[in-house]
């Protein structure tokens, strides 16, 4: 029988150490999923529990020398050009009444009630989304998804609530120093 050369004990201990650092990792990533927030299911806008979006843009629209209004002039209209005014005033003020998730992993898709549905990839990594680069990662319970926009940036945060069959959604826009968050809040289909 032949005795193990120093090179053969060194590639059966390499081999002993990878295999145990790969099981480490697999049992960091299954951790790390277990403590995710489950955001799975249908969600219908409960209305009474959500803020205006329409007066938050108003009142931060007065509160930098501008008149409210249902429109995205004055302070908006400089800040935006084009396509970036009209996408920000959509994810602000144009909330879904109901929308599905599904969640697989790090891939979470979600879906109005109107069909459109949206990708979103929770690895931290910039992804191209409708020709906008979205990063989207979670930030321990909560699904955080950041599109840029132009100048701005509309952050969307997604989690549960501990006391009730609900998902709260915080929608965030920055812009140039200036901001506006809207919390809107999703009760479970049928819980109502």
């Amino acid at each position: 029988m032949r005795r193990p050369t120093s090179l053969t004990i060194a590639a059966l201990t390499l081999l002993a150490v990878s295999v145990g650092s790969f099981a480490g990792v697999s049992a960091r990533t299954q951790e790390r999923e277990s403590m995710r927030a489950d955001l799975a299911g249908r969600w219908e806008l409960n209305v009474q529990l959500s803020e205006n979006a329409q007066q938050k843009v108003d009142r931060m629209q007065s509160s930098q020398g501008h008149g409210p209004g249902r429109h995205f002039g004055g302070l908006f209209g400089r800040l935006f050009g084009g396509g970036d005014m009209e996408e920000a005033r959509r994810m602000v003020l144009n909330a879904p009444q109901s929308f599905t998730v599904t969640q697989t992993g790090d891939r979470i898709v979600l879906t109005s009630s109107n069909g459109r549905s949206r990708t979103l990839t929770a690895n931290g990594r910039k992804e191209k989304i409708d020709g906008r680069d979205v990063v989207t990662k979670w930030d321990g319970q909560r699904l955080v998804s950041e599109t840029s926009l132009g100048d701005a940036k509309v952050t969307e945060m997604y989690e549960r609530s501990p006391n009730a069959p609900q998902l709260i959604l915080t929608t965030r826009m920055d812009m140039r120093g200036h901001g506006v968050s809207v919390r809107r809040v999703y009760d479970a289909a049928g819980a109502r």
